[in-house]
């Protein structure tokens, strides 16, 4: 199971594709725990993920959470695109590719 965290400045938006992530994962039988937490909360969860996503307007936050987290998962920024257009596929691609590096 691959789980991914997603974030955003409150974890409000990430939530939405938080279910589009797991409707891919689902059509694609892949097997995943996806949740969002807000950027203020990711101290908190970072630990039990694979990777760590932040949403593009947290952009100014990623190398705190990258220092944060000193390599230990992967953390990027979700593309803007698949974000203002809710890709679950893309986003769960992102994911799988940085787990799997």
């Amino acid at each position: 199971m691959y789980k991914i965290l997603l974030c955003c400045v409150s974890g409000v938006t990430t939530n939405k594709l938080v279910k589009a992530v797991k409707e891919s994962a689902k059509q694609k039988d892949i097997k995943v725990m996806c949740w969002a937490v807000g950027s203020k909360s990711v101290g908190l969860s970072w630990a039990d993920a694979d990777c760590v996503l932040l949403a593009p307007q947290s952009a100014s936050e990623l190398s705190k959470f990258e220092e944060m987290i000193h390599g230990v998962i992967p953390c990027a920024l979700i593309n803007e695109n698949d974000f203002v257009e809710m890709n679950g596929e893309a986003v769960l691609n992102q994911a799988l590719d940085l787990i799997k590096k």
